[in-house]
C-alpha cells in the first residue's frame, strides 16, 4: 500500500518555525489525506518520525524512533542512495522497529531507533560495505573516503594535466566539506531530542561522520578514538555472537562440537570473513560464496579445506549449517524449499522475504531457524555496553549471552508449538510490555 506521505522541512530563509508542507513526491498538497502515514505508524508501533532538511548543506534525512520504552532508542545512521523518498522511510520504519526488537531481547536498557540520510550524490565517494549490500546485521561499514587514493591517480595519470588534477582535487575537497555539513546539520537536529535517540555508525557512514555530529550533540557513539571505530571490533563481535548461535543451535539438535561440520557461509564480508575464522578454527567444514570472486580466494586460501559455491545456489548446499551473511530476503517461499541443511543461522537482516510464509515452512520441514535479530546482535550490545564504559572483555562476555537468548526462543518456540521467528518476537514484546509497567 503506498503511502501518501507529508514532511516538513524549514525553507532556506524562513524564519524560526516556518515550514513548507509537501508531498513525500515533492509536489504540493492539495487536499490529500496524511491518514496512510498515521496508518503506517500505528501498524508498526512508531512513536515519531522526524523529517529533516538543511538548506545550506542539502542535508534530507527521516529520524525514526519506534519504541523508547527502556530507554533511549539507540540504532544507526545509515547513509545510502533510495530510489524514492518513499522507499527511504519505509527503511528506517523498518530498520527501527527492528532495532527495538533487538535491543529488548538483548537484555539492553535502550529502545529502537534509526537515521537514514538520503538523495546525496557525494554518498559515491564513500566506500561501499564490505559486503556489497545494505543488510548487513550491527556491521560498521568502513566507508572512508578515498579521496587520497583519487588525488594519488589523478597525478600520476601522463594524460591528465596538471589543471584537470587541480581541478579534481578542488572538487574533491568540496564534496568532503559538503559531507561534513550535512552530519553536522545532522547533529543539530539529533540534539534538540535531549538524548531520546543514540546513533552511530550503520551502513555508508564513518567515524569521521560521527565526529562532525559530535561537534553539535553528545548523542553520537563510534566516533574516533572508540572501540565501536576500532579494528572492526563491532564487526568482530557481531561474528562471534553469529558463531555462539551456530553452536547452541548445534547443541539443540545433540550436536556437540563443530569439528568435521559442514557450514554453508553466504558473503565474505566483515562479518562473515570473521565468522569463517571462528569456525575454522573450531574444525568446521567450510563451504564459501560471495559475489566478489577475490573474497572467495582469498577464503580458499586461508581456510584450508574449504570449497566454494555459487552465491546464487549456495543455500542448497549440503550441509548442516546455512549461515547468509549477505544480502537480506535469501530466504524466500522457493528457496526454503531448496534447502538441505537443518539450522539457518546467519548474520544477515531480515533474512525472511515473507516471514510468517517462510518461518513456517522451516518449521514444517523440521528446519531450526535462528532468528536474525537475536543472532546479529553483537554489534548493538558492544555498542551499549561501551556507552556505559565497558572494556573490550567484558563485552565478549556480553556478547556470549546470545547463548543463552537463543536457547530460551528454542524452549519458547518448543513449548508454545509456534516457530521460533514467533518465539523470538513474543518474548522480544513481553520485555516491552513489562518495560510499560515500570
Amino acid at each position: 500500500m503506498p503511502l501518501n506521505m507529508l514532511y516538513h522541512h524549514k525553507a532556506k530563509h524562513a524564519g524560526t518555525g516556518y515550514q513548507v508542507r509537501t508531498r513525500m513526491d515533492g509536489s504540493k498538497q492539495k487536499g490529500g489525506t496524511v491518514m496512510q502515514l498515521w496508518q503506517e505508524m500505528e501498524r508498526e508501533g512508531m512513536e515519531e518520525l522526524i523529517f529533516c532538511h538543511d538548506a545550506d548543506s542539502g542535508l534530507r534525512a527521516v529520524i525514526a524512533i519506534h519504541n523508547t520504552v527502556l530507554g533511549p532508542a539507540l540504532g544507526g545512521c545509515r547513509y545510502w542512495s533510495y530510489a524514492s523518498e518513499e522507499e527511504a522511510v519505509r527503511d528506517a520504519v523498518k530498520l527501527a522497529k527492528g532495532m527495538t526488537y533487538k535491543n529488548a531481547i538483548s537484555g539492553l536498557p535502550y529502545g529502537g531507533g534509526k537515521v537514514v540520510m538520503w538523495d546525496v550524490p557525494i554518498a559515491k565517494n564513500a566506500k561501499q560495505d564490505e559486503d556489497g549490500c545494505g543488510s548487513q546485521g550491527g556491521e560498521q561499514v568502513a566507508g572512508n573516503l578515498r579521496v587520497e587514493q583519487q588525488k594519488s591517480a589523478a597525478t600520476e595519470r601522463e594524460v591528465v594535466t596538471d589543471q584537470v588534477a587541480d581541478r579534481i582535487d578542488k572538487s574533491l575537497d568540496t564534496d568532503v566539506s559538503r559531507r561534513a555539513q550535512r552530519f553536522r546539520a545532522l547533529g543539530r537536529f539529533l540534539e534538540r531530542l535531549n538524548g531520546r535517540y543514540v546513533t552511530g555508525l550503520d551502513l555508508g557512514t564513518t567515524a569521521t561522520d560521527m565526529d562532525q555530529i559530535r561537534l553539535e550533540t553528545a548523542h553520537v557513539t563510534d566516533t574516533t578514538g572508540s572501540l565501536g571505530a576500532q579494528d572492526d571490533f563491532t564487526a568482530e563481535m557481531t561474528a562471534y555472537g553469529v558463531h555462539i548461535g551456530i553452536v547452541t543451535s548445534l547443541r539443540q539438535q545433540g550436536i556437540a562440537s563443530l569439528q568435521g561440520i559442514p557450514v554453508a557461509v553466504q558473503g565474505l564480508g566483515k562479518v562473515g570473513y570473521a565468522l569463517c575464522r571462528y569456525l575454522h578454527a573450531a574444525g568446521a567444514r567450510l563451504i564459501v560464496a560471495d559475489v566478489v570472486p577475490e573474497r572467495v580466494q582469498r577464503a580458499l586460501v586461508q581456510f584450508s579445506g574449504a570449497i566454494s559455491a555459487d552465491p546464487a545456489h549456495i543455500h542448497a548446499a549440503d550441509c548442516k549449517v546455512f549461515a547468509p551473511c549477505a544480502l537480506g530476503g535469501v530466504l524466500t517461499p522457493a528457496t526454503v524449499e531448496e534447502l538441505r541443511c537443518s539450522i539457518v543461522a546467519g548474520a544477515a537482516n531480515n533474512q525472511l522475504s515473507e516471514r510468517q510464509l517462510v518461518a513456517g515452512r522451516m518449521q514444517a520441514r523440521g528446519i531450526l531457524y535462528a532468528p536474525d535479530y537475536v543472532l546479529n546482535a553483537g554489534g548493538i550490545i558492544s555498542t551499549a555496553y561501551e556507552l556505559e564504559g565497558a572494556g573490550p572483555d567484558l563485552i565478549r562476555q556480553k556478547v556470549a549471552g546470545i547463548a543463552g537468548t537463543l536457547s530460551k526462543v528454542y524452549a519458547e518456540a518448543m513449548q508454545s508449538a509456534i516457530s521460533t521467528a514467533d518465539a523470538a518476537d513474543r518474548l522480544a514484546e513481553s520485555i516491552l510490555r513489562a518495560g510499560h509497567t515500570r
